[in-house]
């Protein structure tokens, strides 16, 4: 190179000043081609459910998943796919999430895996081949969900009776239950089986359907008035006057019934209404007494007491009833008290008689009979007290209608039957 000084500078020669001049615009050209900024693209993530999009100018999938902070996990069976990534606008990055899937084989076998897709990715992520004859509790391009539980079923071969039909039908499952909805029969809340829809299935069982309906009625029932009696002593007692007529009553009354297959099984009343309220008759009764209105003598072989026996009660050829509870062996007297109320409150007269309370309640209906077979008292009801209680066991005290006939009676020995 040739310098040429001038004074004190030193002066390039010309071709020296033209080396320079090129090598600036080299510089200048490096310069800015370093300068220029990397070009920017949007990446679409799906991961799962969610969608991301990320503006990136890197070029590595991978770096750009961990850029945006998302993580895939093979363990919990995560799979990413990166065949729509390009590296330029409109790349897409695929995350399928894994879910964590119980799987019960028929064997009594279970499997918990975690993996994505259908379930026929999860059998085999679980390394199990369906075998012949087994069936699976969802369709096998059914898509997986977290939580689901996958049930391998057996085949059996069960008869199933229902609605008057029997079908023979291959069915899987584990229970009766199973098998019905298999054959599409369905169960309302009241209907049955048997064996019960929970018992487990086995290959020839035999299953029948009830069907069970519950229908309600309602029937009208009488409400029979009762009776009541007043006193009047300026009446024979004899004589007797209806003050207010007596008029039955009526109630609904519904009924539940219960039908199973079409014939009734049972019914139940549910509710009862009172429709019309019973009148109770009311009667007066004589107690006044005629002079000689009663024999003095005592009928033989006839009952003494007027009141009428019960429809239940039979008197057989023996002349004692043909049943009764038990018998009791013991003493009778006679009294009579015209007019009179028994100690329950009940006007005196043949068929109430006087006991002792503590051996025969109150109430207690008997048919008496003298022990010789001579008389018959009769039907009658305990319904008074003597005074005779406090000495003499089993002794009763017979009304009469007359002195007379109390006199002829005396004290005889008896046979009471407690009806």
């Amino acid at each position: 190179m040739t310098v040429r000084k001038i004074g004190e500078t030193a002066v390039a020669s010309p071709l020296k000043r033209v080396a320079l001049a090129l090598m600036a615009v080299l510089f200048f050209v490096s310069v800015t081609a370093f300068a220029i900024p990397p070009v920017m693209y949007d990446v679409t993530i799906y991961d799962g459910e969610s969608v991301i999009v990320v503006t990136t100018a890197e070029t590595d999938a991978s770096k750009i998943l961990e850029d945006a902070g998302i993580t895939v996990s093979e363990a919990y069976g995560d799979s990413v796919s990166f065949k729509n990534f390009t590296g330029e606008e409109g790349s897409k990055i695929f995350i399928k999430r894994g879910v964590r899937v119980n799987i019960n084989n028929f064997d009594g076998t279970t499997h918990t895996i975690y993996t994505s897709g259908t379930v026929s990715d999860a059998l085999t992520a679980a390394g199990i081949d369906l075998p012949k004859g087994t069936a699976l509790n969802y369709a096998a391009d059914q898509i997986l969900e977290d939580g689901m539980t996958i049930e391998i079923y057996d085949i059996y071969k069960v008869v199933i009776t229902a609605d008057g039909k029997t079908i023979t039908k291959s069915v899987s499952g584990k229970t009766v239950a199973d098998a019905l909805n298999m054959a599409g029969v369905k169960l309302s809340d009241e209907d049955f089986s048997k064996p019960d829809v929970t018992a487990a299935l086995k290959n020839g069982m035999k299953i029948e359907v009830f069907r069970v309906t519950v229908e309600e009625r309602t029937e009208n029932e009488v409400i029979g008035y009762e009776t009541e009696y007043s006193y009047n002593d300026s009446l024979y007692r004899e004589d007797r006057k209806v003050l207010i007529e007596g008029v039955n009553g009526s109630k609904a009354i519904v009924y539940e019934d219960r039908y199973i297959n079409g014939e009734l099984s049972s019914s139940k009343v549910v509710s009862e209404d009172v429709t019309a309220e019973p009148v109770t008759k009311l009667v007066e009764v004589g107690t006044k007494v005629r002079k000689n209105a009663y024999p003095s003598s005592i009928p033989v072989g006839k009952p003494i007491s007027e009141m009428a026996m019960p429809s239940y009660l039979t008197i057989g050829n023996d002349g004692i009833p043909t049943t009764y509870s038990s018998v009791i062996n013991a003493k009778a007297t006679a009294y009579c008290i015209p007019g009179g109320i028994t100690s329950t409150g009940k006007r005196a007269q043949t068929g109430y008689i006087a006991v002792d309370p503590r051996e025969i309640p109150y109430g207690t209906e008997m048919y008496i009979v003298s022990a010789d077979g001579q008389y018959v008292y009769g039907y009658c009801i305990a319904a008074d007290t003597g005074g005779f209680i406090h000495s003499v066991d089993w002794t009763v005290d017979l009304f009469m209608n007359s002195e007379a006939q109390c006199v002829n009676w005396g004290r005889r020995d008896i046979i009471i039957y407690i009806l």
